[in-house]
């Protein structure tokens, strides 16, 4: 029964411990309080208040979650404020009640607190339809990528070098592109990158600028988790047009630099060039997240699209998108 469930925003005084216990028992198996920490309370993104929604049951407590973590989006040299949908569960006994499209539903009436024009979310097609019924828009497909460093296929291209940078180069070479670019991006402010590369609480993060035939072609930002026997190596972060070019070069750079990886990851575009371009070099190609929007406020939905002023900012061709982007 409906009337059996209130939504509210999250009380850290109450709600942290059923909600590490729930997402370790619906999506993660290691999330504990220093992830909580790094992810909410050193955000530099963060807000005056927690912004994950509850479903609390009169008698059972706190029973789904859906948590919505600010962020900033740039294109060119404007910034403005988004949130985006990450670490929703709902406990097993109180599924197809339709909790998760309550705290949709909860978010909508409570945009004005938030300072946030838009919401986007990377789902799976579960999650994503519930997302749809409760009035955002699919925007388009990720797939992520695996490759077996042994079974990469040999391919002739440019001379690629690897050099270590630090946190204050990436960000220069980021502002390079980004200052000037039409393309919508998380914006990577210095202490975004510093929160994301150098404080996350488990993650090995590497970052390096790359080099095309002794020439300066972009950057690339790496992390690296061993979960019992498997060790992967994702690439997390990379200039536009950098991994169509000179994929190869980067991963033949990669294994030897991080020699215990036993797979290397990252995301595509559904369809894209760079998804093409990893699939020559042997990835395989697994469909996994759905893209969903909804304007909150100072933006719209109209025919399926959400606008800003008037960009869609649910058209792919108006992003870049990278893994380290999706929460």
């Amino acid at each position: 029964m409906s009337e059996d469930y209130v939504v509210r925003w999250f009380n850290e005084e109450t709600d942290v411990e059923p909600y590490i216990a729930g997402l370790n028992r619906a999506l993660y198996d290691g999330y504990d309080e220093a992830v909580y920490d790094w992810k909410w309370r050193k955000n530099p993104n963060r807000l005056d208040f927690i912004p994950i929604a509850v479903v609390e049951h009169k008698t059972d407590g706190p029973v789904a979650f859906n948590s919505f973590l600010p962020v900033e989006i740039r294109r060119g040299k404007q910034v403005f404020k988004a949130i985006q949908g990450c670490d929703g569960f709902v406990d097993s006994e109180h599924r197809r009640r339709g909790l998760f499209q309550k705290t949709l539903i909860f978010l909508d009436s409570e945009k004005g607190n938030l300072d946030a024009e838009f919401l986007m979310g990377f789902n799976l097609v579960e999650a994503a339809g519930a997302a749809r019924k409760a009035g955002s828009e699919l925007a388009y497909d990720v797939n992520k990528c695996f490759l077996k460093p042994s079974e990469i296929r040999k391919r002739r291209g440019r001379k690629i070098e690897l050099e270590p940078i630090d946190v204050e180069t990436l960000h220069t070479l980021y502002m390079n592109w980004a200052e000037s670019s039409r393309l919508f991006n998380l914006n990577r402010s210095f202490d975004y990158l510093r929160w994301r590369t150098r404080e996350h609480p488990f993650k090995k993060i590497n970052i390096y600028k790359v080099i095309a035939d002794e020439a300066p072609a972009g950057y690339i930002v790496t992390d690296m988790v061993t979960e019992g026997e498997r060790t992967t190596l994702t690439i997390d972060d990379y200039n536009p047009g950098l991994i169509s070019k000179h994929l190869r070069g980067i991963v033949e750079n990669l294994i030897p630099l991080h020699n215990e990886a036993t797979v290397i990851e990252m995301d595509t575009i559904q369809g894209g060039y760079r998804q093409r371009t990893a699939r020559a070099l042997g990835f395989e190609v697994v469909p996994w997240y759905q893209v969903i929007m909804k304007a909150l406020v100072g933006t719209a939905q109209r025919e399926g699209t959400v606008y800003r002023g008037g960009l869609k900012l649910s058209a792919i061709r108006n992003w870049h998108l990278a893994e380290s982007d999706i929460y």
